[in-house]
């Protein structure tokens, strides 16, 4: 929970950051502290990944492979025979 001591003490301790760096120096040192920040953390989930795949027994886990289809040879289509005249049942209206 925040206090209203803590709220006042983050007041003054960026009331002394800007200072010491002054305004313009302040969002150069914020981002570069984000960075340092982002790459720390990039760096350990890289580490603890390298240390689970050589701890694990098993290893990772293998992709799943798919044994590849034989190939289909295409057959010649053969023609629908053509029908002349009408049969019996085929009477239309019916």
């Amino acid at each position: 929970m925040v206090s209203p001591s803590h709220i006042l003490l983050l007041g003054l301790l960026i009331l002394l950051a800007l200072v010491v760096f002054g305004p313009k120096r302040l969002p150069e040192l914020g981002g570069s502290i984000g960075r340092a920040i982002q790459e720390f953390r990039r760096a350990s989930t890289q580490a603890v990944t390298e240390i689970r795949a050589h701890t694990d027994p098993s290893g990772p886990a293998p992709p799943p492979t798919v044994p590849p289809s034989p190939p289909v040879a295409a057959a010649p289509a053969e023609p629908e025979p053509i029908e002349t005249g009408s049969r019996s049942g085929d009477a239309p209206g019916r």
